[in-house]
């Protein structure tokens, strides 16, 4: 059984809203990546948590009537319930008003002080609140930020003496990572547009603000007049939850470098300045910044003033989690943008799990009830074309999706062997069997199906948990037991325990 650490992140969501469903989308994502790891026998570190300085966190507060220390609290608190009502495997969840950062982003800071990285210069230049940076001409259009079009005064001219990161002297040592690691930022779509930025030159940034006009942040080191840049103490949440810069650093030599699954918005600080800044720190860069794409819903954006955004709370108080689960992770490619509809979700509940794997669990264990006694019946010969099916295009299918941030067509694979199951039913009639007095057979097709149930279960586990382990305890199993087992042996065919005594129970998902 392996047991190699595996370290991941989803970028850290800004704290003055409540959660939306495209952070939603991240975490699940990265949950997926997570237990699948765990399905591996790898040791799994999972961080998220919440970024909460700043000056847009200051305005909302204020606009909410709060001391932003409440209102950042509030906001968090959100967050973390988010993940437990999503059924999120974190390990950890940071705040970046935690002492425990803020004492290590100091430690970071001066790490790349002491390199020469950092220096104090007067600077005049256009800064977006809505992003939180400073902006060049180019990177407007018509004097308005792109990324908040309806919003043209969140741009506004500042001039003070902050302290600046050396970023155009890693360039080259940039240029270097994205040309001898071409899967450094996946898909290949954002590896190839951030190192068309990357030759477009770098410019050194702004990395603090004056305290008299952004008193929410974290002090400069050596300078209290300053706070730090909000990316620049943010990004830094990835290390310090591992313990960097403190004496208890055992996870970060442990698990660092880990992967990183951000939206594309935000790819441009994860793939060109948080590498820099490694560097500038003397520490290695990710392993990978995996780049997932929006969700829009009935085929638009979405916006208060539309009325189309969703909570991520409401919609599994609607329809069942795993479904929920299920639906995003199999209609919405990784790297793609996707669309979100009550139309198409019903349709993909009703086509895929209702008809689906639910009625395909309901058709075997029925049968098993009715033609074994309800227990597991014994086998005597193999079904060669079954498990060639699932050894060399079932599984190898799966694992490709999984390991390629594909798990679309991972879940494509495990519904294709679920279809097949359903035709093998058809074809054979195991009721005609028995009517024929074909008992050896029936209970040989019998063994067959619900051994191929147990496989299905395996392979759902990272997307739909519960479900999964509802399968277990159908089929007489201890779903912790299970996935207990390495991946190696619960690959293996013929490893259910002859005469275990299923439990059929209620439908997994009835129609909607």
């Amino acid at each position: 059984m392996k047991n190699n650490p595996f370290y991941l992140t989803t970028a850290i969501p800004y704290a003055n809203a409540s959660p939306h469903i495209g952070f939603a989308l991240e975490i699940l994502y990265a949950d997926v990546a997570a237990r699948y790891q765990c399905l591996l026998g790898n040791e799994v570190y999972f961080l998220t948590g919440t970024d909460e300085h700043g000056q847009k966190m200051l305005k909302t507060a204020k606009e909410a009537g709060q001391t932003v220390e409440s209102f950042a609290s509030e906001r968090s608190a959100e967050f973390q319930n988010l993940a437990d009502q999503w059924n999120i495997t974190n390990t950890d969840f940071i705040r970046t008003t935690e002492p425990r950062h803020e004492e290590r982003a100091k430690k970071f800071w001066e790490a790349v002080f002491k390199n020469g990285d950092i220096y104090k210069k007067k600077y005049k230049g256009l800064y977006c609140v809505g992003c939180e940076s400073y902006k060049t001409e180019k990177d407007l259009i018509n004097g308005v930020c792109p990324d908040h079009p309806n919003s043209p005064s969140t741009i506004i001219a500042l001039e003070e003496e902050n302290y600046f990161f050396r970023l155009s002297r890693y360039q080259e040592p940039l240029e270097f990572l994205f040309e001898s690691r071409p899967d450094f930022v996946f898909p290949e779509s954002r590896h190839k547009e951030m190192y068309n930025l990357l030759k477009g030159g770098l410019a050194d940034i702004s990395i603090s603000r004056s305290k008299e006009k952004l008193s929410w942040g974290i002090p400069v080191p050596g300078d209290d007049s300053q706070v730090m840049y909000v990316w620049f103490d943010a990004l830094t949440n990835y290390i310090t939850a591992l313990g960097y810069g403190s004496t208890e650093n055992k996870l970060f030599k442990k698990f660092w470098p880990g992967v990183h699954i951000v939206g594309k918005d935000i790819n441009r600080f994860h793939s060109l300045l948080w590498p820099a800044m490694l560097m500038a720190a003397g520490l290695e860069p990710p392993k990978q910044i995996a780049v997932h794409g929006f969700i829009y819903v009935d085929g638009q954006k979405m916006s208060k003033s539309l009325g189309n955004v969703i909570n991520p709370l409401e919609i599994i108080k609607k329809f069942p989690l795993d479904a929920v689960r299920y639906f995003f992770a199999r209609e919405i490619p990784f790297e793609s943008d996707g669309n979100f509809s009550e139309k198409q979700f019903i349709e993909r509940y009703n086509g895929d799990l209702a008809n689906g794997i639910g009625n395909l669990t309901n058709r075997i264990l029925t049968m098993v009830e009715k033609y074994s006694d309800g227990k597991i019946p014994e086998v005597r010969t193999a079904d060669s074309g079954l498990i060639d099916f699932l050894t060399k295009d079932v599984w190898p299918g799966y694992e490709a999706g999984m390991n390629s941030w594909r798990f679309d067509h991972a879940l494509a694979a495990v519904w294709k062997f679920s279809a097949s199951c359903d035709q093998i039913i058809s074809d054979k009639q195991p009721w005609s069997l028995a009517k024929a007095g074909k008992t050896e057979e029936v209970r040989d097709l019998l063994y067959h199906l619900a051994e191929a149930l147990r496989h299905i279960a395996v392979m759902i586990w990272p997307v739909m948990p519960e479900t999964a382990e509802k399968l277990f305890v159908q089929l007489g199993l201890e779903a912790g037991k299970e996935l207990a087992k390495p991946l190696s042996e619960l690959q293996q065919w013929v490893d259910l325990t002859v005469g275990n005594k299923i439990n059929k129970g209620e439908a997994l998902f009835p129609r909607i």
